[in-house]
C-alpha cells in the first residue's frame, strides 16, 4: 500500500495523458447535468471533480452512491458510470436505470461487467490500465472525469491544474511523510500515534470536506478504525453542540482539521474556535494546514494525509493496510432473486 500511496502524484499525471482517447469525442457537449455514478475510491473521485465544478461550471454536477439515479437524470443527462472492479452492483444498477431513462452513458472502469455492458451498448469507455486495491486507484478514475469536464467546458485549464496539483502532492509526499521521513519531523506519522485508539473526528473546511471523507474512509480501510467525517462551516452550526458531553469521551476522541488559505475567511475563523472548544473539553486537536496551490491541489494533498496517517495508524496498531474481509462479506449480500 505505501508504494501506491507514494506514488499518487505521478500517477495522477500518467493517468491523465492516458485519458485523452478518440472515445472522448463521441461524448456530447450540450448535457444539462453531469452525474458520477460510484461507490468508495470511484465516488471520492466524483466529489472532487465536483468539487473543483463547483467554482466554474454552469451545469450541476451530483456523485451517486447507491442503485438509484435521480428523476431528473434522464434525456439531457450525462451519466458517468465508475467501478474498478467492473462489478460493483450499485454501479450496474444505476447504469441500467440510466439506460432506461434515456440518458447519455460514460463508463470507466479495468473490466468486469461494466467494461462488458459499455463494449455492448457501444458507450465510451475508459480502461483503466493500474493493478491496485480501489481505494489506490482514485486518481485513476478522477483524470478521465476531468477530461470529460473539460470536453464539456465546465473548467477551464484542466492540464494545468492536473500538473499543478500532481507536484503538490509529490512535494509534500517527498518532503514531509513518506517513511523515509524521520518520526522527530513526520507530522503524519506523528498524527497516527497519536490517533491510536482515540475515535477521530475529521473536519474538512468547504471544498475539503469532500477530502474529510476520504480520509475518513481511509482510516477506516487502511487503519481500520472508525471515524467521522464533518464540514465548516456545517459543524459549527450543530457538531459543536455535542461538546456539552465531551469531557466523558476526551480520552477516546480526537479532532482532525483539514483547513486551506482558499475557504471563506469566516470559515478560517471559525475553525480557530472549534479547535479552542473542543480543547476546553479536553480533546486533543490536531490541526493540518492544506496549501496545495488551487483546490484541485488541495484536494490532493489532503488526500496524501489521508493515506499516511492511515497506513501508519494501521502500523502503530499491528495491522496490515490492505486486506478487507468486511466490505467482501457486505458485497455478498443480495436481495433475493425472482423468476
Amino acid at each position: 500500500m505505501f508504494e501506491h500511496i507514494r506514488a499518487v502524484g505521478w500517477e495522477f499525471s500518467r493517468a491523465w495523458a492516458a485519458s485523452d482517447i478518440p472515445d472522448l469525442n463521441r461524448i456530447p457537449r450540450d448535457v444539462t447535468a453531469l452525474v458520477v455514478a460510484g461507490i468508495g475510491g470511484s465516488a471520492t473521485a466524483g466529489d472532487y471533480l465536483t468539487a473543483v465544478c463547483r467554482e466554474t461550471s454552469r451545469i450541476p454536477v451530483e456523485v451517486v452512491q447507491g442503485f438509484r439515479l435521480p428523476r431528473w437524470a434522464r434525456e439531457g443527462s450525462l451519466v458517468v458510470a465508475c467501478s474498478y472492479s467492473g462489478k460493483t452492483d450499485e454501479t450496474l444498477e444505476a447504469c441500467e436505470e440510466a439506460r432506461r431513462m434515456g440518458a447519455s452513458l460514460v463508463a470507466i472502469t479495468s473490466g468486469g461487467k461494466l467494461a462488458t455492458k459499455a463494449k455492448k451498448n457501444r458507450w465510451p469507455l475508459w480502461k483503466i490500465s493500474y493493478a491496485a486495491a480501489p481505494r489506490a486507484t482514485t486518481v485513476h478514475t478522477l483524470a478521465p472525469l476531468l477530461r470529460i469536464a473539460e470536453r464539456l467546458d465546465l473548467v477551464p485549464h484542466v492540464g494545468e491544474l492536473v500538473s499543478q496539483a500532481a507536484g503538490a502532492h509529490s512535494r509534500i509526499v517527498e518532503s514531509s511523510l513518506n517513511p523515509s521521513v524521520p518520526m522527530a519531523v513526520n507530522e503524519a506519522k506523528q498524527l497516527a500515534v497519536a490517533l491510536a485508539g482515540r475515535r477521530p473526528i475529521v473536519i474538512g473546511g468547504e471544498h475539503l470536506s469532500a477530502a474529510a471523507v476520504r480520509f475518513k474512509n481511509q482510516l477506516a480501510e487502511n487503519g481500520k478504525s472508525l471515524s467521522s467525517a464533518e464540514t465548516l462551516p456545517e459543524a459549527g452550526h450543530n457538531l459543536v453542540v455535542g461538546l456539552s458531553t465531551a469531557a466523558a469521551h476526551a480520552r477516546t476522541t480526537a479532532l482532525v482539521t483539514l483547513e486551506s488559505p482558499r475557504v471563506h475567511p469566516t470559515v478560517t475563523a471559525r475553525f480557530a474556535v472549534v479547535a479552542e472548544q473542543f480543547g476546553a473539553a479536553g480533546v486533543p486537536v490536531h490541526r493540518i494546514q492544506v496549501d496545495g496551490g488551487s483546490t484541485l491541489g488541495d484536494l490532493l494533498v489532503a488526500t496524501a494525509w489521508g493515506d499516511y496517517v492511515s497506513c501508519y495508524l494501521a502500523m502503530a496498531t499491528g495491522f496490515d493496510p490492505t486486506p478487507i474481509p468486511q466490505i467482501e462479506t457486505i458485497r455478498g449480500a443480495r436481495a433475493a432473486e425472482t423468476d
